[in-house]
């Protein structure tokens, strides 16, 4: 018997109605391609998003976590001088809106994930199709599937939700009417969001790229230094290529990097579920209810098209009963 089982529906009702919050927030990874490309180039040929030569295809991902190989292999510089450390953590905990002392314990910093796959791609993707299920026009994208689970010290948490909770199965392609799954679409689009802009300390968008530009350019200038006369040093080229890569493509490509930067899309739905909490010794100090929808809210923003980044927040919500 569940600690739900063992209290009157009125306590019940009047307890659970409010809510243990788990706020994340951290920048993300998504070697994504682009328009003109089709959703599944892994290269880049006609967008302004391409994988480098020593670099992972593009395989659309949304990766709110990646391990130090995957990070060393395709975090471009200069990422990591900027500070910009990839991974979406729990930051605040609060229950009824207040901080809750055995969240902190056991979820602060907590990884936050997306989980689950989209085939034929290997994880959860934005997923537009160039425009067969969503607009790449106003960023209408489906975070497909929704999977979104935080593993803290004792604790894992899990959200799901369905596109078509009917069919749980079925695809989004397979999906004839759009109003099935609207709700997942982004709520609010803001194509210049000053909240995202004072996260990421960008408030000028072409200075910003002018000075990627710059820094590109210099440590090309070094590279070329090092060339040795009558020697060809093949490793040596292949860095001087990525960088001219780089550069061509902020260059050419100019305002679809620039007005990105400031772009914000949030999303807000009740995950339909199934939820679970694994917390077999009790270290939330409570029991959650999974037979009720969890509402979740965040955004992403702040999308560096150079350097494949962008930054996420958001609350998860979770009707709870303290012990």
């Amino acid at each position: 018997m569940s600690a739900i089982d063992t209290i009157d529906q009125k306590t019940f009702n009047e307890r659970f109605a409010k809510l243990l919050e788990l706020q994340f927030e951290g920048f993300f990874m998504c070697r994504i391609a682009t328009d003109p490309d089709p959703t599944n180039e892994q290269l880049g040929v006609s967008g302004y998003t391409m994988a480098l030569v020593r670099e992972s295809p593009l395989d659309q991902v949304i990766r709110l976590q990646a391990d130090d190989d995957f990070v060393k292999k395709n975090l471009r510089a200069p990422a990591e001088q900027m500070g910009i450390k990839i991974g979406v953590d729990v930051k605040n905990v609060q229950y009824d809106g207040k901080p809750y002392e055995p969240g902190f314990a056991a979820l602060l910093d907590a990884p936050v994930s997306l989980e689950g796959k989209n085939p034929p791609f290997d994880g959860p993707i934005f997923d537009s199709r160039n425009n067969i299920v969503g607009s790449d026009d106003n960023m209408m994208f489906v975070v497909n599937p929704f999977d979104l689970v935080i593993r803290g010290k004792g604790v894992t948490l899990r959200a799901v939700d369905y596109l078509n909770p009917a069919q749980p199965d079925q695809k989004i392609w397979q999906i004839e009417d759009p109003n099935t799954y609207v709700r997942r679409l982004p709520s609010q689009f803001t194509s210049s969001s000053t909240q995202v802009m004072s996260i990421l300390r960008v408030f000028d968008q072409a200075t910003y790229f002018n000075d990627r530009l710059r820094y590109l350019r210099k440590s090309k200038e070094m590279l070329e230094a090092k060339r040795k006369p009558g020697k060809t040093d093949p490793e040596l080229e292949t860095e001087i290529q990525e960088l001219e890569s780089r550069i061509y493509q902020i260059d050419f490509w100019g305002s679809r990097f620039y007005t990105k930067m400031a772009f914000q899309l949030t999303y807000d739905f009740r995950a339909n579920g199934p939820q679970a909490v694994q917390d077999k010794k009790n270290v939330l100090r409570g029991t959650a209810d999974t037979t009720h929808p969890w509402p979740v809210t965040f955004w992403f923003g702040g999308w560096d098209g150079d350097l494949l980044v962008g930054y996420m927040q958001g609350t998860l919500g979770i009707p709870f009963l303290p012990d």
